[in-house]
């Protein structure tokens, strides 16, 4: 699970962060999602984030209004918008991404590599899932229940938290796939 948590140490150190409450989760067989909890305030101003190319998916559920600006591959900067408390963004990191932060910034972000989802699709027999749909701010119930109830699970014992945390992923893994995924053979 050391990976892991390099996964979400390098996602804190994008966001400014230096010490983030992280999870590690391993669903299935070999592919681990990271779930860390990011605080910080940008008060001086916006503050670009830059997050490195992945094969992986990133899921954001915000905890607190957030204003923030995606910040697309040419340099050219989105409006700037508030995503209210409880909306989740869904994004790929094959091309890495980077956004602009403003004030203050709380939320659970979900590293998900693309390997579960083929691990996903050998387990139940549906086709792959190769892509999720882009969300930006979409009030998404199912990933706002899962994010609230990962919340409480930084604090758990450790055997209670591991005795829960695969269930908890495994429902993440196959609500995304179920409703964002997109794949070369049909559409999900």
């Amino acid at each position: 699970m050391s990976e892991v948590l390099a996964v979400s140490e390098r996602i804190a150190a994008c966001f400014g962060i230096n010490a983030a409450r992280a999870l590690a989760i391993r669903p299935l067989y070999e592919a681990k999602l990271a779930v860390v909890h990011l605080e910080h305030s940008y008060d001086n101003g916006e503050n670009t984030i830059f997050l490195p190319a992945d094969d992986a998916f990133l899921v954001m559920l915000y905890l607190v209004d957030v204003d923030h600006r995606d910040i697309l591959p040419d340099g050219a900067r989105t409006p700037l918008k508030t995503y209210s408390r409880g909306s989740t963004c869904l994004i790929s990191l094959r091309n890495g991404a980077a956004i602009s932060v403003r004030g203050r910034f709380e939320a659970l972000a979900v590293h998900i590599p693309s390997a579960l989802f083929i691990e996903l699709a050998e387990e139940t027999g549906e086709p792959r899932v190769d892509d999720l749909t882009a969300c930006r701010g979409i009030d998404d119930q199912v990933v706002r229940n899962i994010g609230g109830a990962l919340v409480p699970m930084f604090d758990m014992p450790d055997e209670v938290r591991d005795t829960l945390l695969p269930h908890i992923g495994l429902a993440l893994s196959a609500h995304l796939a179920h409703r964002y995924g997109r794949s070369s053979i049909q559409h999900l």
